[in-house]
């Protein structure tokens, strides 16, 4: 990437500024280790403020209903991918979301696969995906993949047993809520789904509204969608990584 290429290079010149000034490595090792640092984290945090204003403009589109000129802009931050890490799979991992919360699965398919591995919840909604379209092993995998990013948020272990239930595996939806229930202690939302499988009820998401929503549009009341649409279109913007 551009930004640690640059870095490095400014690196390297201290680097032979201190060995031709003092004459020894220990001299021109210590001036370059500290401009790197603060030469990197500079041009990254030019890049993440250029991201940011990208992301603030696509954000005005997508709260004004005008979808196909806010995913152009955000396509446009891909550029940005060429100067620092990170930002290319978390433009993926909004892209991607985006387009599942409009149910054009191919479309999201190929964006939620790319996006940034610390992203669980593009992620997730990719885990979803595979569900949907019956590999609910596969779904049940990268769920598991997910854990290290997503166990302090107790929607991943409500989705995450709820896609075991769904696919006839009770017993593992309770080991995970129990897991589960050790991460985010007293959720009533864990506590509530724990009691259900357990009984062998009909599962209510609801606590995990709404969130929920956003990886089964199709279970959302009537009452909610239009104020959700309008939430929807003003997704956050993860900030791109140093």
């Amino acid at each position: 990437m551009y930004n640690m290429t640059i870095a490095t290079v400014i690196a390297i010149a201290a680097f032979a500024l201190g060995m031709t000034i003092a004459g020894s490595l220990i001299a021109g090792f210590v001036p370059a280790a500290i401009s790197l640092l603060i030469a990197y984290f500079l041009l990254a945090r030019r890049s993440g403020n250029q991201f940011r204003v990208i992301a603030e403009r696509a954000a005005v589109e997508f709260q004004a209903g005008r979808m196909e000129p806010g995913l152009r802009l955000m396509e446009s931050a891909l550029k940005l991918s060429k100067w620092q890490f990170g930002i290319a799979g978390q433009v993926h991992g909004q892209i991607g979301q985006l387009m599942y919360m409009q149910r054009k699965w191919d479309e999201a398919r190929k964006h939620l696969s790319q996006a940034w591995g610390r992203d669980w919840r593009a992620r997730s909604m990719l885990a979803v995906l595979e569900h949907r379209q019956g590999n609910k092993e596969r779904a049940l995998e990268r769920m598991a993949e997910l854990k290290g990013h997503g166990a302090k948020d107790a929607v991943y272990w409500a989705l995450y047993a709820y896609l075991a239930v769904e696919s006839k595996k009770r017993t593992l939806a309770l080991e995970l809520l129990g897991e589960g229930l050790k991460k985010c202690e007293n959720s009533p939302g864990l506590m509530g789904l724990q009691k259900s499988i357990a009984n062998k009820k009909k599962l209510k998401m609801k606590a995990f509204a709404p969130t929920w929503y956003q990886y089964f549009p199709e279970q959302m009341p009537k009452s909610m969608m239009q104020t959700s649409n309008q939430q929807h279109r003003g997704m956050s913007i993860p900030q791109p990584r140093r």
